[in-house]
């Protein structure tokens, strides 16, 4: 490979991170803000993609292989067959599930009515919040951890 297309290729590199910084930002800041003013369902959204995101990378680093455009579901997939740090595992396999499993309630049982479960709109704002909130926490996990397995 000749030296201009290894320099065009780590400025193009460049340019990506340098987008990929200015989106988290940006994303962190209205997930900030989404949860201060009570927009739970739009921060656990971002959380979502910010997580993706992260791991989808991640695994692409790790395997080699693209990973991109995918579900929090098939993201899981990837790092159940991929990933051997334990760390990794449980945080996506336990706890993320266990997250994904509470945005999808938060997502889309607003109004629905369980058998024997009396939920009042403001108990499941309350819920949605507890989710956004652990979401957040969640990111910055994932994110830390997938950081110092790249540095190892």
């Amino acid at each position: 490979m000749s030296k201009a297309r290894k320099r065009a290729i780590r400025a193009s590199n460049n340019d990506v991170s340098q987008e990929r910084y200015e989106l988290y930002k940006a994303a962190f800041e209205w997930i900030a803000k989404s949860i201060s003013e009570g927009f739970y369902l739009e921060a656990i959204s971002l959380e979502e993609s910010l997580i993706t995101d992260r791991l989808e990378s991640y695994l692409t680093w790790l395997s080699r292989t693209e990973f991109s455009f995918m579900t929090l579901g098939q993201v899981q997939k990837a790092v159940e067959k991929h990933e051997t740090d334990t760390s990794l595992r449980s945080l996506v396999l336990n706890d993320l599930d266990q997250w994904r499993q509470a945005r999808n309630k938060a997502a889309h049982e607003m109004v629905k009515i369980e058998d024997g479960k009396q939920i009042n709109w403001g108990d499941r704002v309350k819920i949605n919040q507890e989710v956004a909130e652990a979401g957040l926490e969640l990111v910055r996990k994932i994110d830390q951890q997938t950081r110092k397995l790249r540095a190892e």
